[in-house]
């Protein structure tokens, strides 16, 4: 090797040794400098303290900082296993119970600033095992008082007063997301109480995510609890007798003969709103097996047709989205959504069915529609430099549909042991409508179905799923009896998984994501939010924006009956959390975007110009 070479190697090869050192060292400081302070036990190398710029948020000596408790749920007074750190593993027959921690970084500049918690469970016996397990933490910003303030992501039905959740408690449901614990108990439930407590069926805070956010006045460091998003969960806060408030986020559920089970609760430390604890739960608690789609994000305005007439109200329907198609260009319009277009809610579309009435409940009589006509409107769709999307509902079926009479058992119960009907009387209807349930196999094999056949034959961008909240509730079916949380969430899945099969950019929207975070198994949300009610209510702008705790970075695109009455609510709220726009032709306004007067219209546009 020529000197020369010789040297320019050697050079090299110390830079890199020194770049890596440099960078090791830099990382070695960054811990030191760190201000949260974790202390791990020398045996268990569980995780039995945190302490933030010295100052501890749990009792170095007897916190329980995130330990966890199992025992067998039909032996009430039977014996619970608690594992700490002092006591990392136990048997309880016939379950073998592990507990292990795990120090993780959430990206804020605090380095290592979560800890994860995770039980496993095994069943050692040749019989299921209906067990509880908790997960119990005493850490708080100010350990030597009882005192806290929450925020919680709940949901709206407690301040919408929305009697759909009557079943689940709604009347006593809190609507403000500052929540101030003194002495009092307090009990928050993810998904059904049902669903993580069988002996349970009503709550006061019903959560849109499994997040508790919790500070002091006294102290700038915060806590955040959060679990995994396909699994039900309690959280419950009790003061101690000995004068300590300590929080239990734990559920009750059932382990086959032979099989293992692992839950995981995560303990974050921060100095953020809820907001930045919302993240980290998108990051580590919530699995997303399909990657984003880049167009749901690249528009701001949805327009959402219910089979309108260009004549307006008193018209005849069927072509008013012909007419508003026209300006989609003017208005940026991004998205546009046939709503309407059926013979019957729930018997959307079949392959052998060309031509068909459409709003057979309309006082101006039915529209003529066709498949032809649907593919045609999303050609025009496309031609003005928008996505075509097609509606569908969740649980509402027309008992005047031909298919009623073999999906009638797929009704929900109610708990007067009838059928439940749904309260929509409206011009698409032709029968009577009622409320299927989610959790009968058959309908949602029908629903599945319908996507494949509107993916098929018409081949929209996307599918918007109306009302998802109806995916939570009870049904008092004796062959399907329980919460419906469950099987929604596993329909989600699954749809979801559907339409990408047709194609990469192929999306689902889901609806209502302040009710209900079906959004999470979905590539948006367009749910009508445009009443004073939701949207009119101070509480749904409150700060941080509860239903973003559920959409995480995904487009929030609603759709808007009252877009003109609500215009300045909707800007606003675009404004502040980066929202679309809603824009509609057919049902509470008939205008469209045809028939806007001309000042009006001028000053939508500025608006809507004023977001992209």
């Amino acid at each position: 090797m020529k000197r020369r070479d010789f040297l320019l190697a050697t050079s090299l090869a110390t830079g890199s040794a020194a770049t890596a050192f440099s960078s090791q060292f830099q990382l070695i400081a960054s811990e030191i400098q760190s201000p949260i302070h974790w202390h791990r036990d020398h045996d268990s190398q569980l995780f039995s303290s945190v302490a933030c710029q010295g100052k501890p948020l749990a009792d170095p000596n007897e916190s329980r900082l995130l330990n966890a408790t199992c025992r067998l749920w039909d032996s009430a007074k039977g014996k619970v296993s608690e594992l700490s750190p002092s006591q990392p593993t136990g048997k309880q027959r016939p379950l073998q119970i592990d507990l292990s921690h795990q120090l993780q970084r959430s990206g804020s500049e605090f380095g290592e600033d979560l800890l994860q918690a995770t039980l496993k469970i095994r069943n050692e016996s040749d019989q299921p095992q209906q067990v509880e397990l908790a997960f119990v933490s005493d850490a708080s910003p100010a350990p030597d008082s009882v005192r806290q303030n929450l925020y919680l992501p709940l949901n709206i039905a407690g301040f919408a007063r929305d009697k759909r959740f009557a079943s689940l408690g709604m009347e006593d449901f809190l609507g403000d997301c500052n929540v101030q614990l003194e002495k009092n108990e307090l009990s928050c439930h993810y998904l059904e109480p049902m669903a993580s407590y069988p002996d349970q069926r009503t709550t006061t805070a019903l959560l849109l995510v499994p997040v508790v956010d919790i500070s002091s006045e006294s102290q700038p460091w915060r806590i955040s609890l959060f679990t995994q998003s396909d699994e039900p969960i309690r959280f419950r806060s009790e003061v101690t007798p000995d004068g300590k408030r300590i929080w239990h986020v734990g559920r009750v559920l059932t382990i086959p003969a032979g099989e293992t089970i692992e839950q995981s609760c995560w303990l974050m430390v921060h100095r953020d709103d809820a907001s930045i604890a919302w993240k980290a739960f998108h990051k580590f608690a919530h699995d997303e097996p399909h990657p984003p789609i880049d167009w749901t994000h690249d528009f701001k305005v949805h327009y959402y047709d219910f089979l309108s007439s260009a004549a307006g109200k008193d018209g005849v329907r069927g072509d008013g989205y012909d007419a508003d198609a026209k300006r989609f260009r003017e208005f940026h319009v991004g998205m546009g959504t046939q709503h309407g277009y059926y013979p019957y809610l729930g018997d959307f579309i079949h392959p052998d069915r060309k031509t068909w009435d459409a709003m057979q409940g309309d006082k101006m009589g039915p529209a003529k529609m066709s498949i032809e006509k649907m593919a045609k409107r999303i050609e025009d769709t496309r031609a003005a430099g928008a996505k075509a999307a097609i509606y569908m509902h969740l649980t509402l079926f027309d008992d005047a549909s031909p298919l009623f009479s073999e999906l009638a058992d797929c009704r929900r119960i109610g708990p007067d042991g009838k059928p439940m009907r749904f309260p929509w009387i409206g011009p698409d209807v032709k029968g009577q409508c009622w409320w299927m349930s989610i959790a009968s196999k058959r309908w949602r094999d029908h629903l599945l179905e319908q996507a494949r056949w509107i993916m098929e034959i018409l081949g929209p961008d996307a599918i918007c799923m109306d009302e998802t909240f109806a995916g939570i509730g009870y049904d008092e079916a004796p062959d399907r009896s329980g919460p419906l949380s469950p099987h929604a969430i596993e329909f989600f899945k699954e749809f979801h998984s559907l339409i990408r099969s047709f194609g990469d950019d192929k999306a689902i929207f889901t609806s209502d994501c302040s009710r209900s975070a079906f959004c999470l198994w979905a590539d948006g949300d367009v749910g009508d939010h445009a009443y004073g009610s939701s949207l009119g209510n101070p509480l749904y702008r409150q700060e941080p924006v509860r239903y973003l705790a559920a959409l995480g970075d995904k487009a929030w695109r609603p759709c808007a009956w009252h877009f003109r009455h609500m215009w300045k609510h909707q800007m606003d709220l675009a404004r502040q959390v980066g929202s679309g726009i809603g824009v509609s032709n057919g049902w509470i306004e008939y205008t469209g975007l045809n028939h806007l007067p001309a000042e009006e219209k001028d000053r939508m546009i500025r608006d809507i110009e004023s977001l992209l």
